[in-house]
């Protein structure tokens, strides 16, 4: 299956630059206004927007806030398109909900950039009926500073700021990724009060918790690790009074090869590293799967920047 992506422009060029750039990874959808995006809309489960922010008519702007306004295309992500920006058009497309901001010029100049901040998108785009608008908030926040740091290029700061912006998602005591190699890991970040020394950074791949994650390759939780078989550093938790944890695996996929599988991770796909959460407070079954879907759907960026 393809994503489909909707084109709107009234500048004939760009549906041609877009065909030549992303057209055979993508089904492309084109219209030429508003209205057309409309009509198309309404027949077609589209994935994502290419909307131009100057048209005849309804503007790309006026047009982001009504599908923001719209219960069924709300959660649509729209890249918005401009030969002219400004701090104050992208202000605006921001606070109205768009996804980023791509200037026309990179269509010639840098391409990749496009490429990877649409493959970006697409991977981040977690849907979780009935989330509450503080949890909604913070997820949006999320993907835009993951994506901002991502497009860098930069591994080590990327995974700092997926980290620090967990913490703030779940209001966590701890956070930290390990990455994996054949029989050691090694801590790429730790945020929060629970730093772990030396000693016990370096014994993740030793702690009970990680027999099931090598196991199951899934993401588990726990609100009371204290009486939990499978579980990651219990007495130092038992001692920073932190009973509920959650750990999610990452995988050796990129994004291009996590949409090719639909989202799914392929069994193929080996363990690159994980994410364990730590905290005082009980997780909900919605703070886990938001969180479980976004950072192993995430987690393609972070072995991309990790391979380059």
């Amino acid at each position: 299956m393809k994503y489909k992506i909707l084109v709107i422009d009234d500048d004939e060029p760009i549906h041609y630059l877009v065909k030549s750039l992303i057209g055979k990874e993508y089904a492309l959808y084109h219209a030429r206004n508003a209205q057309e995006a409309i009509d198309i809309l309404a027949e077609s489960r589209i994935n994502l927007i290419l909307s131009d922010i100057h048209m005849p008519g309804l503007s790309g702007l006026q047009l982001l806030k009504s599908l923001r306004a719209d219960k069924d295309k709300k959660n649509i992500p729209i890249l918005i398109m401009t030969s002219l920006p400004t701090v104050e058009k992208e202000q605006k497309a921001f606070e109205l909900g768009a996804a980023d901001f791509i200037k026309k010029d990179l269509f010639n100049t840098d391409k990749q950039r496009i490429v990877d901040l649409i493959r970006m998108k697409l991977v981040t785009n977690v849907v979780i009926d009935e989330l509450n608008h503080s949890l909604e908030d913070s997820k949006n926040k999320l993907v835009m500073s993951l994506m901002d740091s991502a497009l860098l290029g930069l591994f080590n700061e990327t995974v700092d700021v997926l980290c620090s912006e967990l913490m703030v998602l779940l209001d966590a005591e701890f956070v930290g990724m390990w990455v994996f190699g054949d029989s050691n890991s090694k801590l790429v970040s730790q945020k929060g009060g629970f730093n772990l020394d030396s000693v016990l950074q370096n014994q993740f791949m030793k702690e009970t918790g990680f027999k099931k994650l090598k196991d199951n390759k899934s993401p588990f939780f726990s609100n009371h690790i204290y009486e939990e078989e499978y579980s990651f550093y219990k007495q130092e938790s038992v001692k920073a009074n932190l009973p509920a944890e959650v750990v999610i695996p990452i995988f050796s996929i990129n994004e291009q090869g996590l949409l090719s599988s639909e989202l799914k991770v392929p069994e193929t796909s080996n363990l690159f590293g994980a994410i364990l959460i730590k905290r005082t407070g009980l997780f909900s079954r919605m703070e886990f799967d938001l969180t479980s879907k976004l950072v192993i759907q995430a987690g393609s960026i972070l072995w991309r920047l990790y391979r380059s």
